[in-house]
């Protein structure tokens, strides 16, 4: 905790004529994993999460986070200045936020690094308590802390074409088919989605094969704003500063703006020419969908994902005892040696009671791991295609109790259910978590907790959106051929333990039904499995994994 930074943030408070400022974790293109020293939550709370913002006040620092941060939340703050405020699992954000926030109040909010539909949704939250929010252009944390930042030089390579399955002229020319006017400019700001038009990533940085761009797609071709040195694109493509994006987006008149409100900062949005009409953006779709190439590939990425877990499980197996962060050094070695160029995100090496912390992000090089303990490991990586990986299995060294095998049996029964259910053409998204949600209901007693999501998508980054598969409403959309997401039921018990199960999958169409693949072919733990607890169904399904799981 940087007293002297908090000493600043008030006396910024102070000198701006504003009640609180929000913080945020992300930084101006809006990315979930964003490096920590370009991180200003972490800056004000040291929490390490990839998500969770603050609201900051002269009284009182506010950390929102959701469920899967509500315990690594509570051990990593400073509690003499910052009050952990937990988002239930059906809350949201901008309730809990507004909740804390006074009537009559002025609250700064950092315009580059928030999105327009959440700035509007907020705007008309305060409204109702006579309060309003005030943009701010520069973010003053990192205005703070810019002498301790590092700027990152990005190595930028191409895709190839037998990886991707499209080039980037061939998916210029898809997009521009699907727009129903000949004059449009469609404004793109989510990393993933610049990745995927020009089929370019970059390792250089942390968990991501991503780079800072923006980009206009019109009639006549993309025009991409990016400082980093690009190899050639295509014919269609034109390279510009990404400081003249500004001037680029204000000089549009009389115009369709095609906008992801979700992905756009109010920042950006507020350059946008009156003149315009302003219709909402689908391209983030175009990525979602994969073509049999990006299945290919993302198969012989799992293979070699799945083979590096081996390691893991052959030394819960050994008569040695070792610590998480031994297990951690181990599997991130046998990822490298398996191919992976880059982590997709920081591996999960969670034992015992640590296997409850949803996203426990510190494998301890105390904590060993002994008898009776679980093992969560939460891992994944990018290959040659800069496609994610991510996999989740629960281990046991020695002999489980049977409390143990009754959670992770729930946890097993839930995914077995969801991933076989043969689905409608009309299904959704939230259909599959129901699944996974009513079984571990059913099976398992209320001091466990599923607290998260059942699943999200996977592609370009880990956490891909489209789709959601969770129990809120906006996942009630129709699940769609060739999506690729994450199936990942898990029941937590604070200060006893966790046990996840997940498998990136792809839903594929067979005769009038929807059905899913999984990438990864792992086995499941059998001294945790509790058959008595399955019905014929589910025997018969755990029965058919095991059989077609990669051999140990």
């Amino acid at each position: 905790m940087d007293t002297e930074l908090i000493n600043y943030l008030r006396n910024y408070l102070i000198k701006n004529d504003l009640d609180g400022l929000i913080i945020n974790s992300t930084n101006e293109f809006l990315v979930e994993y964003n490096l920590l020293e370009l991180n200003s939550r972490y800056y004000v709370t040291d929490f390490t999460g990839s998500t969770g913002d603050v609201l900051f006040t002269n009284e009182k620092i506010y950390l929102f986070v959701d469920t899967r941060y509500h315990e690594q939340a509570d051990y990593q703050v400073d509690k003499n200045y910052t009050e952990v405020v937990k988002i239930p699992l059906s809350g949201s954000y901008i309730s809990c936020l507004v909740d804390k926030i006074l009537p009559y109040s002025k609250i700064g909010v950092i315009s580059k690094k928030t999105p327009k539909k959440f700035y509007d949704i907020l705007a008309a939250a305060l409204k109702q308590k006579n309060s309003v929010p005030k943009l701010i252009d520069i973010d003053p944390v990192i205005e703070y802390e810019s002498n301790s930042i590092k700027k990152i030089n990005y190595d930028i390579f191409s895709v190839d074409i037998k990886i991707a399955g499209m080039s980037p002229n061939e998916k210029f020319e898809l997009i521009k088919q699907c727009v129903p006017s000949d004059k449009f400019n469609i404004l793109v700001s989510a990393l993933e989605d610049i990745a995927y038009l020009t089929n370019l990533r970059s390792y250089s940085f942390n968990y991501s094969s991503i780079f800072p761009a923006k980009a206009v797609i019109n009639e006549e071709g993309v025009k991409l704003f990016c400082d980093c040195v690009l190899p050639e694109i295509g014919s269609y493509f034109s390279v510009y500063p990404l400081s003249e994006f500004d001037n680029n987006i204000s000089g549009i008149s009389n115009s369709q703006i095609y906008i992801d409100e979700n992905q756009l900062s109010i920042y950006d949005y507020n350059l946008i020419n009156k003149s315009n009409k302003i219709l909402p953006s689908h391209v983030n779709l175009f990525k979602t969908v994969k073509n049999d190439k990006e299945l290919e590939h993302l198969e012989k990425c799992f293979e070699r994902s799945d083979n590096a877990l081996k390691v893991i499980n052959n030394m819960i197996k050994s008569d040695k005892v070792y610590s998480e962060y031994d297990y951690y050094e181990a599997l991130v070695k046998a990822m490298k040696e398996n191919g992976a160029l880059s982590l997709s995100f920081k591996p999960i090496v969670a034992s015992g009671a640590n296997s409850s912390v949803i996203h426990y992000s510190t494998p301890s090089k105390e904590k060993m791991v002994n008898d009776g303990d679980f093992l969560l490991v939460d891992y994944g990586g990018y290959y040659e295609g800069g496609y994610a990986t991510d996999t989740t299995r629960t281990f046991i060294k020695g002999e489980p109790s049977q409390e143990q095998k009754n959670a992770y049996t729930s946890v097993l029964k839930a995914f077995l259910n969801a991933y076989y259910e043969k689905y409608s053409k009309k299904s959704s998204y939230f259909n599959i978590d129901k699944i996974a949600r009513e079984t571990i209901e059913k099976s398992i007693e209320e001091d466990y907790k599923f607290a998260h999501a059942t699943g999200h998508g996977v592609g370009i980054s880990v956490h891909e959106n489209p789709p959601r598969v969770s129990c809120s409403p906006v996942s009630k959309t129709k699940i769609i051929e060739n999506t690729v997401f994450s199936i990942e039921p898990g029941v937590y018990k604070e200060g006893w333990g966790g046990v996840r199960l997940e498998n990136t999958v792809c839903a594929l169409s067979e005769d009038d039904k929807i059905v899913m693949h999984s990438f990864s072919k792992f086995p499941f733990e059998i001294k945790l499995v509790e058959l008595s607890m399955m019905n014929d169904y589910e025997k018969y399904y755990y029965m058919k994994w095991q059989a077609a799981a990669c051999i140990l």
